[in-house]
């Protein structure tokens, strides 16, 4: 999928229905111009080719209306309900996991936790782990498990303190003295 987001471009742009065909190609190749003729040329074929291939949707999508406070109302939807955390993102040392597949060693950067900045909102870090990296102490502090710990950085993002950053892993490593 190297050429996903020209992909994208295209069927979007087609979709939007107001983008002319010529118009996304000037733009694709103005865009990629850095990146050298061939780059340019596989993107503008891929990106041509979805721009034609919804050509029957063309108009498909439109613009929505800004709707003001005042006068909003809940969209008709199934509401779903609050998941216990383990369910969402189970605990890599629980059964049935990959424990002893150490990806650890993956990181580039590691997530550090500021305890000081923490305000133990526990759910949140421990949630969004894709790997279900990070406990919560029975004190409500969530510590993150380094050996399975694969250095997504979704923790820094999530944290709404911001306690957590993300540091170059061989700083981190100079820092423990190995």
């Amino acid at each position: 999928l190297p050429y996903v987001s020209a992909i994208c471009a295209g069927a979007a742009a087609r979709l939007l229905g107001v983008i002319k065909r010529a118009i996304l190609g000037q733009a694709i190749r103005k865009e990629l111009a850095e990146l050298g003729e061939k780059v340019v040329v596989k993107n503008l074929e891929n990106a041509l080719q979805a721009y034609d291939t919804v050509a029957a949707q063309s108009g498909l999508v439109k613009e929505g209306v800004i709707t003001g406070a005042d006068s909003y109302r809940s969209p008709d939807w199934v509401e779903v309900p609050f998941e216990d955390a383990r369910v969402s993102a189970p605990v890599i040392h629980a059964a049935a996991t990959s424990e002893l597949a150490q990806t650890g060693l993956w990181r580039t950067m590691r997530p550090v936790i500021d305890y000081d900045r923490c305000n133990r909102c526990w759910w949140v870090c421990s949630t969004f782990c894709p790997d279900g990296a990070i406990k919560v102490s029975s004190e409500g502090q969530p510590q993150i498990d380094y050996e399975h710990c694969k250095g997504c950085l979704v923790c820094v993002v999530q944290c709404p303190p911001h306690a957590i950053e993300a540091i170059p892993e061989h700083e981190a490593q100079a820092a423990e003295g190995g």
